[in-house]
C-alpha cells in the first residue's frame, strides 16, 4: 500500500497543484448543476408523467443562469483543498440567486409556451435544484480535501517519524482554538493529550477529544501518567499564573512552549503554514509584570517632527529608532559611529516602508565641530541621547575613554540642544549612576549633574522656551549588548561551563521594547531637571537565573552544564540600587513611574570641576587623576576596584586635614 501511495501521491500533488485551475472548478461546478438537473428532472417525469416538457430549453437556461452567478459571485476561485465556512457562504449565495432568477425564467418560459397558463405547481423544482446543487458541490470540494489531507498527512509521517505529546495549558476559547488548529495540522511536530489547569475546576470532561486535568503538585505523576514532555502555553498566561508554577514545571523537566493564536489557513507566499510554536526564552520567566504606557498620549509630539538619536546602532538607540519611525514622525537623524550596525539598522528601518525619511551619520559625539554640523543641517525638535560607554570592567581599564564619551559627549550634545532651541533632551542613563562603585557609573552620574545643572541654570535665568532637560534611569536590559542572557546562552550551547562573578549577585532586569517605550513617554511628559526612575520588579539572582536558563535548555544544571563562580569584577557590586540612600521620589501620572528627589548642583558650582575632570580625560595618560577627580566631584562614589583603594585613602587623609586645619 505504502509503495501505491508513493507513486500517486506525486501525480496527485501536481494535478492539484497545477491541473486544476479556476476554469476545472468551474467546469466541475457546472457538471454537478448538470447532472442534479437531470437527476431531479427525471425523478419528477417519473412522478408526475411527463407534466414539465422544455427539457433541452431548460437545462441549457439552468446552465447558463448558474454559470453567470458563478461568476459574480466568484464561488470557484477559492483554493479547493483549503475550504472553509467562508465557501460555504459562497457557494450558498451563487444557488440561492441562480434558483431564483430560473424560478422567474422557468416559469416566463412556461408562460409563453403554454399561452398564458402558469404552472404554479412547476416552482419547486428551483429550490429543490439548488439545494442539491450546493449539497453535491460541497461533497465535492469535502473529498479532494479529505483526499489531500490524506496524502500530506502521508508525506509528513514520514518527515515526523513520531510527534511530541503535548499538554495545553488552560481551558478557553484561545486554548480550545489552539487544540484544534494542531489536531487538524498534519505538519504540527505536537500532539495534544489533555488540557491542564490550576483551577480544581471542569475536571472528568472532555473539550476537542481531550481530557481536562488538574495540575499543581502531581506535575511529574502526570507527566508520567501521559507520557508528556511537553506544555504548550500562551502569552497572556506567563503574565496571569504565578511563576512559581511555571519554575516548578522547569524542575520537573516539562519543557514550556509558546503557542501563537495563528489561524491554520493563514499561510505566507510559499504556502506554508507559519511556525505557531517556539521555545519560551528567559525573559518571559523573569517574575515582572509589563509596564504599560499611553502611546496615544505622547503621538503629537512626534508627528511631522525631526528626531535626533545618538548611539542610535546600539541596543537602546536601535530600539528607540523602531519605535520612533511608527509614531509618523518627518524625520528621522540616527548618529553612530560603529559603521556597520548603523547600516544595517538603516536598511531595517527602509524596509519598513515607512513615510519617515530615515538619515544615518557616522560620527562621534565627542567631536563638537562635527556634532554642531549635524545639528544645525537637521534642525531636530527632540534628541535622544543613548550614546555612551557602558561595559563597567572595560570602562575601569580605561577611565579617560568612559569620561571623554559618557561626560564630554553628553555635555556637547546638551550644549548644543540649547543653542538649536531643540524642544526636548533626553539622557540615557543607568541604575549604577546611584552611589557608584565603578567608573562607568560615576561618569553616567557626572553627566545627570551636568544636564540637571544646565537645566536649572536655564529656569533660572528664565529663558523664552527652554530646552527642556529629562534624565530616565534603569537597569539592565535584557538582549542587550553586555547583557548576562546572550552571555550564558552562548555558553549553553557550547556545553557549558556557565560563568557568573558571585553566587548571591542580584540584578533588575526589563526587556529592551519596554526600557525604550519607558524613555519615550518620561521623556515627552518632563517639564526639564527630572531624572525619571522606573519600576524594575524584583531583583534578579543571577544564580537562579543561569538555573533556570540551563533548565529551559533541557539540561540538568550541575550534571549536564556546571555554574563557576569567577569571583566579582573590578568596580561590580553585589546589587544595583535605582536611587541614593540620600534621595526620595515623588509621583508621577503613572503608578509605577516616579521621579528622584536628586541632589540639585548650581551651574557655577558644578561647571569648573567638570571642565577639569574633561581636560585632564582629554589627556588620556592621566588615568589615577580622573579617578581622583571623580570621587571629589562625587563623594558617593566608593570604587570597589583594588586599583583605586589607594586614592579612596589619600582623599579621606586629605579631607581630615582640612577639618584639623579649619578647627584651628
Amino acid at each position: 500500500m505504502d509503495k501505491l501511495l508513493n507513486r500517486v501521491r506525486p501525480y496527485l500533488n501536481f494535478f492539484i497543484n497545477n491541473l486544476m485551475p479556476r476554469w476545472i472548478i468551474f467546469v466541475i461546478d457546472l457538471g454537478i448543476v448538470a447532472i442534479t438537473f437531470v437527476a431531479l428532472w427525471w425523478f419528477r417525469e417519473a412522478v408526475t408523467a411527463g407534466t414539465g416538457g422544455l427539457f433541452y430549453h431548460k437545462i441549457l437556461l439552468a446552465l447558463l443562469i448558474y454559470s453567470i452567478s458563478a461568476i459574480l459571485f466568484k464561488s470557484y476561485r477559492g483554493v479547493v483543498r483549503f475550504s472553509s465556512f467562508h465557501d460555504i457562504y459562497k457557494l450558498s449565495t451563487t444557488a440561492f440567486v441562480a434558483s431564483l432568477f430560473y424560478m422567474v425564467a422557468s416559469a416566463t418560459l412556461n408562460y409563453i409556451v403554454t399561452d398564458g397558463i402558469v404552472q404554479y405547481n412547476q416552482l419547486w423544482f428551483p429550490i429543490i435544484h439548488g439545494g442539491m446543487v450546493v449539497f453535491a458541490q460541497l461533497i465535492f470540494r469535502a473529498i479532494v480535501k479529505v483526499t489531500f489531507e490524506a496524502f500530506e498527512a502521508s508525506s509528513y509521517a514520514k518527515k515526523i517519524k513520531e510527534k511530541s505529546r503535548a499538554f495545553i495549558l488552560g481551558l478557553d476559547t484561545e486554548t480550545a482554538k489552539i487544540a484544534n488548529d494542531i489536531l487538524s495540522d498534519n505538519s504540527s511536530k505536537y500532539k495534544p493529550v489533555a488540557f491542564v489547569t490550576i483551577k480544581n475546576g471542569h475536571t472528568s470532561k472532555n473539550v476537542c477529544g481531550l481530557p481536562i486535568l488538574h495540575i499543581n503538585s502531581n506535575v511529574k505523576e502526570l507527566m508520567e501518567q501521559y507520557q508528556v514532555n511537553t506544555m504548550l502555553v500562551t502569552k497572556s498566561q506567563l503574565n496571569s499564573i504565578p511563576k512559581d508554577f511555571f519554575d516548578k514545571c522547569i524542575v520537573e523537566g516539562l519543557e514550556l512552549m509558546m503557542v501563537n493564536t495563528i489561524s491554520r489557513y493563514t499561510r505566507d507566499k510559499e504556502g506554508q503554514i507559519p511556525p505557531q510554536i517556539k521555545k519560551i526564552k528567559i525573559e518571559d520567566l523573569l517574575g515582572r509584570n509589563v509596564i504599560e504606557m499611553n502611546r496615544e498620549a505622547i503621538k503629537d509630539q512626534f508627528e511631522g517632527e525631526t528626531i535626533l538619536i545618538t548611539g542610535a546602532a546600539g541596543s537602546i538607540g536601535s530600539e528607540i529608532a523602531r519605535q520612533v519611525v511608527q509614531l509618523n514622525c518627518k524625520k528621522l537623524v540616527l548618529v553612530d559611529q560603529a559603521e556597520t550596525p548603523l547600516n544595517d539598522l538603516w536598511l531595517e528601518l527602509t524596509g519598513m516602508e515607512s513615510q519617515v525619511q530615515i538619515k544615518p551619520i557616522v560620527a562621534n559625539v565627542t567631536h563638537k565641530e562635527r556634532m554642531r554640523q549635524i545639528f544645525a543641517c537637521a534642525q531636530p525638535s527632540l534628541v535622544f541621547h543613548a550614546a555612551a560607554y557602558k561595559h563597567v570592567p572595560m570602562m575601569e581599564f580605561h577611565p579617560s575613554t568612559a569620561v571623554v564619551t559618557n561626560v564630554l559627549g553628553t555635555k556637547i550634545c546638551a550644549n548644543l540642544a540649547n543653542d538649536f532651541n531643540v524642544k526636548r533632551f533626553v539622557m540615557v542613563s543607568t541604575d549604577k549612576a546611584v552611589n557608584p562603585t565603578n567608573v562607568m557609573g560615576a561618569t553616567k552620574r557626572a553627566a545627570e549633574i551636568y544636564i540637571q545643572s544646565l537645566s536649572l541654570k536655564h529656569k533660572k535665568e528664565k529663558r523664552e522656551n527652554p530646552t527642556q532637560y529629562v534624565t530616565t534611569r534603569f537597569g539592565n536590559v535584557l538582549g542587550s549588548n553586555g547583557s548576562v542572557v546572550p552571555l550564558f546562552k552562548r555558553q549553553i550551547e557550547a556545553g557549558g561551563p556557565v560563568t557568573i562573578t558571585h553566587r548571591n549577585i542580584t540584578r533588575y532586569f526589563m526587556t529592551i521594547p519596554e526600557a525604550c517605550s519607558l524613555v519615550l513617554e518620561a521623556g515627552c511628559t518632563g517639564h526639564g531637571g527630572e531624572i525619571y526612575i522606573f519600576d524594575m520588579g524584583e531583583e534578579v539572582r543571577i544564580y537562579d537565573l543561569a538555573e533556570k536558563m540551563i533548565k529551559l535548555s533541557g539540561k540538568i544544571p550541575g550534571k549536564d552544564i556546571k555554574i563557576v563562580e569567577t569571583g566579582l569584577r573590578k568596580g561590580e557590586k553585589l546589587y544595583e540600587e535605582l536611587m541614593a540612600t540620600e534621595e526620595d521620589t515623588l509621583p508621577t501620572y503613572h503608578p509605577k513611574v516616579r521621579i528622584g528627589k536628586v541632589r540639585t548642583y548650581p551651574y557655577q558650582e558644578i561647571y569648573p570641576p567638570i571642565e577639569e575632570l574633561i581636560t585632564t580625560a582629554l589627556k588620556y595618560d592621566h588615568t589615577h587623576q580622573v579617578v581622583v577627580q571623580l570621587k571629589k566631584l562625587i563623594p558617593e562614589f566608593k570604587s570597589q576596584n583594588s586599583d583605586y583603594e589607594q586614592i579612596d585613602k589619600e582623599l579621606e587623609l586629605a579631607q581630615k586635614e582640612v577639618i584639623q586645619v579649619n578647627v584651628k
